[in-house]
């Protein structure tokens, strides 16, 4: 239990999470969109179940060493009393942090900052004093049990007491006082003295603690199941609740589950959650219960459409030189309606790559194309010709797209609307991690037809409509449904490159055929190299499953699957091919980019008057102010994994630059990278969230003003031959 209260105080206390963002989710939580008292009230109600699951587990586990708790009135308040060093620490130290917070970066008038404390006190109390209506009444002591008087036990000796103490031996001074005396606080808050229970009998002393405990798993029980109907009415807006109370209630659910099977199994629990454990392994590997898939939702999984995934498979459907050509033929046609569609003979071709990243990089990415058409009447986006990248970078530049595509429809005035912006930077971690605390984890049992095909859903769809939701309805198409429109150049071509996490190989998804991405098996012949397919093209590999009626937002999520907080999508083929974020790949689109201008060089050579990379990252290289320090003798056992895991996103930098300097020196036409970071200095942290505080915003607007990104901006217009001769 002192790890759950270690992991909590080390939160708030900034110690633990920072970088996700965590501390954030209990000291600004928000609740339909807004930080307010509510939410400070919902949040403290979720502090309240877990204090309360944390009491009931140690009067479970330790109440039976104070044996004179049972001679008392009201034995579990008296034991809960006394129990509250550590609720009591940690409700002041969050009330502290959570003023220090607001004031110091929410920028809360005091007056508020009370009344949200308050909120979060009173919401914490009022669990409790509502959980000891039901312990009050239903848990009895001694006397009550017995029906006897408290004189009536004086002068009786216990049968422990008779056994124990027949024969004064030698080795009694060594041996353990079981009726020790102690100080304990009473009802009226004095401290008392403890009277010695050996005068009672075990067996009812005994009896006492395991009445309580009946009625404590009672409780517990009954408040997990009440749990879980709420979860299903997680789709409406108002049982949203905020993400904090989501970590609070899952906490409280795992310390519940726990002290019911102690109360009922003792020393064995242990032993027989380790063989549940085994069970439900074997059923989750052999047979179809507890079958927990997150999955693409559009496509077919029945039986007779499962797609082999094996290195036969993958041989037997690699693609020959005619497909291949076909879909390079077919690209060029998209690309010829790009460069009329520009008005231009030789237009400068753009590649956006966008980093992962969470909201922090949705919100930059979106923000950086927004700040780039405002100043250039929409002319950059005009040249955009292909946008790839990874995680929260993709949803941005997806977003942005679309709204170009609502633009051109004249279902919105202007994509340059401010209120955009603030749509693409709302939560979506509240009902994702709501979804996961209350239904996820335990019990699945929501249903959804989707494209004619039936879906158990998970946190991994209520992420997918909490985005349509903030977006007001956009990528409410399906990935084919974008087929025409990249075709046609209104909008630029999106491709996804989500990891395959089986065999660490790239899934190829975007709404045209990209087989020319997928082989380089001439190459590597030419060269002497043993072919390995590494890019597989999903319309291909799955065009027995409609792969076009997959849902866009699914395919989004696929390329932002972050580990644990979403969960992995699981695809139909046999064995399960299951897919994650394209970030444990290719965290900034590099790569594709690099495959993609050497294949189509030719075409770009002789059309184009060169190509722009448009890199919007959500951190910059090399941080300034971040210094290296000595290592500690702790740290020299965890530097190989720490700072390997550490430093992930930084060899692929090291990787990609190489690959990229390559690159630009096969090609025979002029490449320019030009990058805009958001985050420049060590110590600007941006939580790494699907969440993010006002203050959080702000320094996002903020970035697009720093000396190195309008230097970048300045460098996109003399690119684009926007500014004059004298200003270059």
């Amino acid at each position: 239990m002192l790890l759950y209260w270690a992991f909590l105080f080390a939160v708030i206390n900034n110690q633990l999470g920072q970088g996700l963002g965590l501390p954030y989710l209990f000291l600004s939580p928000e609740y339909m969109g807004h930080t307010s008292s509510l939410a400070f009230l919902f949040l403290g109600v979720g502090i309240g179940g877990f204090i309360m699951a944390y009491h009931i587990y140690s009067y479970i586990q330790i109440g039976p060493r104070y044996s004179f708790i049972a001679t008392l009135y009201r034995p579990f308040y008296k034991f809960l009393l006394n129990n509250s060093l550590i609720p009591f620490a940690f409700m002041i130290n969050i009330s502290v942090n959570i003023y220090l917070f607001q004031k110091g970066s929410q920028y809360v008038d005091t007056a508020e900052i009370m009344f949200f404390i308050l909120s979060l006190n009173g919401g914490a109390l009022g669990f409790v004093i509502l959980s000891l209506l039901y312990f009050i009444p239903t848990n009895k002591d001694l006397f009550k049990i017995t029906g006897k008087k408290q004189e009536e036990f004086h002068g009786k000796s216990s049968n422990i007491q008779t056994t124990l103490h027949r024969h004064q031996t030698w080795y009694r001074p060594f041996m353990v006082n079981t009726y020790a005396l102690f100080y304990y606080l009473n009802s009226d808050f004095r401290i008392k003295r403890s009277r010695s229970s050996a005068h009672y009998d075990v067996n009812i002393l005994n009896k006492v603690f395991a009445q309580n405990h009946i009625n404590a798993s009672i409780f517990e029980i009954f408040l997990v199941i009440s749990f879980a109907i709420i979860g299903l009415f997680r789709g409406y807006a108002v049982f949203q609740l905020p993400a904090g109370v989501s970590i609070m209630m899952l906490l409280t659910i795992i310390i519940m589950l726990v002290s019911a099977l102690f109360s009922w199994f003792k020393s064995w629990t242990i032993p027989f959650v380790f063989l549940i454990l085994i069970l439900i392994n074997y059923l989750n590997t052999n047979t179809n219960f507890f079958q927990f898939k997150s999955y693409a939702y559009g496509l077919s999984y029945e039986k007779d459409k499962l797609i082999k995934y094996d290195q036969v498979a993958l041989f037997e459907k690699d693609l020959d030189d005619s497909i291949i050509q076909r879909d390079m033929n077919n690209y060029i046609a998209t690309l010829e309606n790009w460069k009329k569609k520009t008005g231009k003979d030789k237009p400068k071709l753009i590649v956006l790559n966008s980093s992962g990243g969470g909201s922090r990089s949705a919100m930059w990415t979106f923000k950086v194309l927004q700040v780039l058409d405002s100043i250039t009447q929409k002319e950059v986006s005009e040249h955009i010709q292909m946008m790839t990248g990874a995680s929260g970078g993709m949803v941005g530049a997806a977003y942005y797209r679309d709204l170009i595509l609502m633009e051109n429809d004249s279902l919105i005035k202007s994509r340059l609307d401010k209120q955009y912006l603030d749509n693409i930077s709302k939560d979506l971690l509240n009902r994702l991690s709501f979804s996961l605390a209350t239904s996820d984890l335990f019990f699945r049992f929501t249903r959804k037809e989707i494209n004619g095909h039936e879906y158990i859903v998970d946190r991994g769809y209520e992420f997918e409509q909490q985005l349509m939701d903030n977006l007001d309805g956009a990528f409410n198409r399906t990935l084919g449904g974008y087929e025409d429109f990249e075709r046609q150049a209104i909008i630029p071509t999106m491709i996804l490159t989500p990891s395959i996490i089986n065999d660490g190989r790239r899934l190829i998804v975007g709404s045209q055929q990209h087989g020319y991405l997928r082989s380089t098996a001439y190459l590597d012949d030419q060269i002497g190299l043993s072919h390995s397919t590494e890019n597989i093209e999903y319309l291909k590999f799955f065009e027995k499953n409609r792969p076009q009626d997959l849902n866009f937002t699914t395919a989004l999520r696929m390329s932002a699957t972050f580990p644990y907080i979403m969960p992995m999508i699981s695809m139909p083929t046999s064995p399960e091919m299951y897919i994650m974020d394209a970030g444990i790949r290719d965290n900034y689109g590099y790569k594709l980019t690099t495959h993609y201008l050497l294949t189509l060089r030719e075409w770009i050579k002789n059309n184009t008057s060169g190509v722009i990379i448009l890199r919007i990252r959500d951190n910059k290289k090399d941080l300034m102010d971040s210094k290296s320090q000595n290592v500690s003798l702790y740290k020299r056992f965890i530097l190989p994994f720490g700072n390997m895991y550490g430093n992930f996103l930084k060899m692929q930098d090291f990787n990609q630059d190489e690959l990229m300097s390559t690159m630009v020196r096969s090609v025979d036409f002029p490449v320019n990278v030009v990058t805009f970071n958001l985050r420049e200095e060590y110590q600007n942290r941006i939580s790494l969230s699907w969440h993010l505080t006002e203050q959080e915003k702000t320094k996002v607007n903020a970035a697009i003003n720093s000396k190195a990104n309008q230097e970048s901006i300045q460098s996109i217009l003399r690119l684009l031959q926007l500014i004059s001769e004298e200003k270059k």
